[in-house]
């Protein structure tokens, strides 16, 4: 055999091993697509996964992400500014970087409040806001300890309700939501951005290959995000939550990996 049928012959067979692997690790990936809704327990049930998710967050595509959500969730008030100040809930505000991003864009005189049920979490929030934004905007926020399905507030006070990345860990979307509409303002607006469970078999499959690639080793030990993904709702299903929780005017879209459920003044 000379040395142009040997290499060709070694190329072949690396190409053809090359392919089989890939082929079997997406039928793999394809294999544990979820089908039917799995509850599973929040990262911050988990010091090491919380903290992993601190530092996600500092990360550039997180800090786009929030940015964009601050800025879609403000849109409607810009282009329609209030004369009383904007009072903004952020419900289960996690790491704090979408807690950042509104108190960055928010007017100044706007006064925020992020609510989180635990309180590890409100301490990693608060040095992330701080990080991010800087101590000067860090008074314009009042952290509260608390459950979503109990918020400690008084009926409609609230001008925008945020959340993101939360809805699949509640136990009572229905509750929640229905306590959302409580603190609601007459005119206010309501945020919610969350895991899509019923995602395409690419975005499964590419969410697969990042979660092997890339993520950090806290959050792999628990299948994350595959984990959230799984316990996440299709839109159907958020809409009968909503209904039930009668939102005033609620509109559902659906992205790649993603729901965004708006409701009230700019929905």
């Amino acid at each position: 055999m000379t040395v142009e049928s040997a290499t060709k012959v070694i190329a072949t067979t690396a190409t053809t091993v090359a392919t089989a692997f890939v082929a079997r690790r997406l039928r793999v990936a394809l294999d544990t697509r979820p089908i039917g809704h799995v509850p599973g327990a929040s990262a911050a049930c988990e010091p090491d996964a919380a903290r992993a998710q601190y530092r996600q967050h500092r990360a550039l595509p997180w800090r786009v992400a929030h940015h964009w959500l601050g800025r879609f969730a403000l849109a409607p008030f810009r282009r329609e500014p209030r004369v009383t100040p904007l009072r903004i809930l952020v419900i289960d505000h996690g790491p704090g970087g979408a807690v950042a991003a509104i108190a960055s864009q928010a007017p100044r005189d706007a006064t925020i409040v992020a609510l989180d049920p635990n309180a590890g979490m409100g301490v990693l929030a608060r040095l992330q806001a701080n990080r991010l934004v800087g101590h000067e905007l860090d008074h314009r926020i009042g952290w509260v300890n608390g459950e979503g399905v109990t918020i400690p507030s008084a009926a409609g006070v609230f001008d925008l309700v945020l959340t993101a990345g939360a809805l699949h860990s509640w136990s009572d979307p229905e509750g929640i939501l229905r306590e959302i509409r409580r603190v609601l303002a007459p005119c206010g607006r309501v945020v919610i951005t969350d895991t899509r469970r019923d995602l395409p078999a690419w975005a499964w499959v590419a969410i697969k290959v990042v979660q092997r690639l890339l993520m950090p080793t806290a959050l792999k030990s628990i299948d994350e995000p595959s984990t959230s993904i799984r316990a996440g709702y299709r839109a159907p299903e958020l809409e009968w939550f909503a209904a039930r929780a009668s939102l005033p005017r609620f509109h559902i879209s659906e992205r790649p990996a993603w729901l965004i459920l708006e409701s009230g003044f700019g929905a």
